[in-house]
């Protein structure tokens, strides 16, 4: 193996170099160096917190570390409000400022002012959104909940709930809101089989179209069985290579997993 001398890398040494500049230039530059160093500024206390344990370096390599590992980026910006708090005589006016949120921002909002309230926005037909799903509220000395209905799609909610300012005891609610292109919804007696899957009037479909048209929207299907009033033999729902694809739809409803589940038989009343 080659061997590489150190003293062939520096060819000139130290005693070379002292001869090479004069005595008095390095006691000028010396003096010259002296003075040019200014007094150091004092440090705040907040910048000394951060620099403990640093090593001495450039200003701008320690600030860059001093960042990097105190994970600081600056000051964030506060999430805005999900509700809205108006006092209006004895009660407390709540609005909805962002429909979108999470149930549980609304819960923590509440919470906050010493309620516990529950309020929930859930998709629902066209004609119901803006108006009272469901409400629970509690006996309470202050009196009893209010609301106030009004239009709720994706981007602005107008509803309401006005709480007695002393409210302390239990309450939820649940307005409807606009159903989002492609979302399922529950539906009740009023609506038309099939509308919460997205196929209003499914009734009129046979198993094959329906089950075409939710495979494209990447919907899970699950089957139950009708026959002449009754669900036999299949009363735990039929596996879907028993359902026959020219077999008749008597209902589609959304499933607790966000699943299509068709109500299927051979004759086209259930």
């Amino acid at each position: 193996m080659t061997k590489i001398s150190i003293s062939r890398l520096n060819p000139v040494t130290d005693n070379e170099i002292a001869v090479l500049v004069s005595t008095e230039a390095r006691d000028e530059l010396a003096e010259h160096i002296t003075a040019a160093t200014p007094e150091p500024a004092p440090r705040s206390w907040w910048c000394r917190r951060l620099i403990v344990g640093i090593p001495l370096m450039g200003v701008a390599t320690a600030a860059a570390v001093v960042a990097f590992s105190s994970g600081w980026v600056g000051p964030q910006r506060a999430e805005a409000a999900a509700l809205s708090f108006q006092r209006e005589g004895g009660y407390l006016v709540v609005r909805v400022q962002d429909p979108n949120a999470d149930p549980e921002r609304y819960r923590e909002e509440f919470q906050q002012r010493g309620m516990d309230i529950h309020l929930k926005l859930a998709p629902t037909s066209p004609d119901k959104a803006g108006k009272v799903l469901f409400m629970e509220d509690r006996d309470d000395p202050a009196g009893r909940l209010e609301v106030v209905e009004g239009s709720c799609g994706e981007r602005a909610c107008s509803v309401a709930v006005k709480v007695p300012v002393s409210y302390r005891s239990y309450a939820s609610i649940v307005f409807g809101r606009a159903v989002e292109q492609g979302e399922m919804y529950d539906t009740g007696a009023d609506d038309e089989p099939g509308e919460g899957i997205g196929l209003p009037g499914i009734d009129k479909y046979t198993v094959a179209e329906a089950v075409a048209i939710l495979r494209a929207r990447n919907v899970p299907i699950e089957y139950r069985y009708q026959y002449r009033g009754s669900d036999r033999p299949y009363p735990n729902g039929i596996p879907a290579d028993k359902v026959d694809p020219d077999w008749y739809i008597h209902e589609g409803l959304r499933g607790s997993e966000n699943q299509a589940i068709l109500f299927v038989g051979p004759e086209p009343e259930g």
